[in-house]
């Protein structure tokens, strides 16, 4: 066997090795006793480790960071900086203890309230965050409101059922709140939890005296800092999250890197004590509170599960479909039965399959055209300016044209429900019926929870194109009632009994408009084709035949 390597192998293998340091070590603490579970990170990088049960750790130093300090944190004792140049040296880090912790711990002897906060169930519909074995670093969690005097008794959460693993080893960090985002550590010592079940867990808090005095809001974060693999079996972590509309999903890769943030929540709740005189916010703003969220919820559910439904159709990606070139856009679209043509105009970040239950009934008796608004589903914008809904009722004027369609029943739900309205307006002599489910003619015909929601996604993304779709409904529409008097042909406006769009402003828009029909359905949200279709359907058909 030829043992000599190529000079240029040779070359290449002395750069990869030198490209990166790895540095093994122990923590010590002032006792010379091993420290488990120390959190070893590079500031504002994904650069990070933690010591193992006995406080043993492992860094790798990519070489564009090794001039950066090496932080050792942990709870109850002073941070460690030191440079890669000291680590080489002398790799065994000794951490001292603080002399006291974070302000806002406190004693009381006065008996407390008891209360549960966050979710003490599964719901219908959650997913799951998952866990990297290989990056014991990352850590995950919520952000709790809090009274100004809180016990903490216990932490729950949930563990996907199909999770596989003989045993997992846990920590739990707690912090204070800056920003809206965790800030620094509120523990004196490491909490440790270990399981071998799946589904809720329940971390007992009480040996801990977690007493704190004026913090409105702590977070909770877990790490997978250990773990036993079944024989055999792929290791498989996660806990289960539900949708929201609030950003209380936190993250991080080390305990030096940056926090991020996304739309929903853990399944975790607090079994806490409280004084409730003096509280950060009163009892009964709480419970109003927590009715909205529950609204949320209900509303984010009955969505959610439409959207799944109709993701499992061939609607929105039949081989049949086509585009239609536009001067800064491709629209998609596709064709059911024949008939007259009757529009489908999905709501805003909509789909094509969000109308399965429309398409396959109304196809039937007519000529189906479902579209995908630009920027959403298959349909592509080329153009980077904001926008409004005018732009989008000039979108459909085109496609009518290319299609050669003298005239146009359309049904538009939310944000095409506006599209329809305004394309109606502009062109009463194209429209033969219009049908509008949930839409507003300005955004203050929207209930002002959704739409300070909206306002805060919109602060929180960094994606241009979800900023222009959110851009929409902040800013737009401006339809005046001179503008729904040039609607001369029938119209039936629709809304769910519990919409976002207040009912009052449902209302108006009916009596705008000179012949039109007004139907609010019983035992529905803002998402009436996906919890009412039938109701729905009947109703549109007896309209559009009348």
């Amino acid at each position: 066997m030829n043992l000599k390597l190529p000079i240029f192998f040779l070359l290449l293998s002395h750069i990869f090795i030198s490209s990166q340091i790895t540095i093994r070590g122990v923590v010590k603490n002032e006792e010379n006793k091993n420290f488990s579970y120390c959190a070893i990170g590079i500031k504002d990088t994904k650069i990070g480790a933690i010591t193992n049960e006995n406080g043993y750790y492992k860094i790798t130093i990519p070489d564009e960071f090794q001039n950066k300090s090496i932080v050792f944190k942990a709870e109850g004792y002073l941070e460690k900086n030191l440079n890669l140049a000291e680590l080489k040296s002398n790799p065994n880090v000794y951490l001292e203890y603080k002399i006291s912790n974070i302000q806002g711990v406190i004693l009381t002897a006065k008996k407390l309230k008891e209360k549960t906060l966050g979710e003490k169930s599964r719901p219908f519909l959650t997913f799951s965050k998952m866990f990297d074995r290989n990056v014991p670093t990352i850590e995950q969690g919520n952000i709790f409101d809090i009274y100004k005097k809180t016990k903490l008794k216990s932490f729950s959460f949930h563990i996907i059922p199909s999770s596989k693993y003989e045993q997992i080893i846990l920590k739990l960090n707690i912090y204070n709140v800056k920003n809206s985002i965790p800030y620094q550590s509120i523990l004196d010592e490491n909490i440790i939890y270990k399981t071998s079940s799946k589904g809720w867990q329940k971390i007992d808090l009480s040996k801990y005296k977690l007493l704190f005095n004026n913090l409105d809001k702590i977070a909770i974060t877990l790490q997978l800092v250990d773990y036993i693999p079944l024989k055999d079996t792929d290791f498989v972590f996660g806990i289960s999250a539900k949708k929201k509309l609030s950003k209380n999903l936190m993250f991080r890769f080390q305990s030096q890197s940056q926090w991020e943030e996304s739309d929903g929540s853990f399944l975790t709740n607090l079994e806490i004590g409280y004084d409730k005189k003096g509280s950060v916010v009163s009892e009964n703003k709480k419970n109003k509170e927590q009715d909205t969220e529950n609204e949320i919820e209900n509303r984010l559910i009955s969505f959610y599960k439409g959207r799944e439904e109709g993701l499992k159709t061939i609607y929105g990606k039949n081989p049949k479909g086509s585009y239609i070139n536009l001067d800064d856009a491709k629209i998609y679209y596709e064709e059911y039965g024949n008939g007259e043509p009757l529009i489908l105009l999905e709501g805003n970040n909509g789909l094509i399959s969000d109308f399965y239950n429309q398409i396959a009934f109304f196809s039937k008796q007519y000529r189906v055209i479902a579209l995908d608004t630009r920027v959403q589903g298959k349909s592509l914008d080329f153009s980077e300016k904001d926008y409004g809904y005018e732009k989008l009722a000039d979108d459909v004027l085109k496609i009518v044209n290319q299609l050669n369609l003298e005239k146009v029943n359309i049904i538009g739900w939310s944000d095409g429900g506006i599209t329809g309205l305004i394309f109606n307006a502009k062109n009463p002599n194209l429209v033969n019926k219009l049908v509008t489910i949930g839409a507003n003619t300005h955004p203050n015909g929207v209930k002002e929870e959704l739409l300070s929601s909206i306002k805060e996604r919109y602060k929180s993304t960094n994606d241009e194109k979800e900023k222009r779709r959110l851009n929409l409904m902040i800013n737009y529409p401006n339809i005046t009632e001179n503008d729904l008097k040039k609607i001369k042909n029938p119209v039936l406006v629709i809304a769910g009994d519990n919409d976002e769009i207040k009912l009052e402003h449902t209302e108006q828009i009916a009596k705008m408009i000179d012949d039109s029909e007004l139907e609010i359905i019983e035992k529905s949200t803002h998402n009436v084709p996906f919890d009412q279709p039938e109701i729905l359907n009947k109703r549109i058909i007896n309209f559009l035949k009348k």
